[in-house]
């Protein structure tokens, strides 16, 4: 004998809902399986993506590879004597 028969439609309806709700929970935690998985791959990529300390440029003209703060330092000084001497020309 099959052990549905011994139910009541009530039983049955209330394990259908119960069967409902694991498959919902399942699902759910499929998609946050999933969401962690992703999150890992981009915490690695932003982990391995350059800082500014290490983003290196060699200025034409220099020796040594300046990193990106001595290379706004040295273009903002080259800005700064460029409007000097456009302030000295126009005096």
């Amino acid at each position: 004998m099959n052990e549905e028969e011994f139910l009541t439609e009530e039983q049955k309806d209330e394990i259908e809902k119960w069967e409902g709700l694991y498959t919902s929970l399942t699902t759910i935690n499929d998609c946050l399986l999933a969401l962690g998985k992703r999150i890992e791959g981009l915490e690695k990529f932003v982990n391995e993506l350059p800082t500014p300390n290490k983003v290196f440029y060699k200025p034409e003209g220099y020796d040594d590879y300046l990193d990106m703060k001595q290379n706004y330092d040295e273009l903002y000084g080259r800005i700064i004597k460029l409007e000097e001497r456009l302030d000295g020309l126009q005096n």
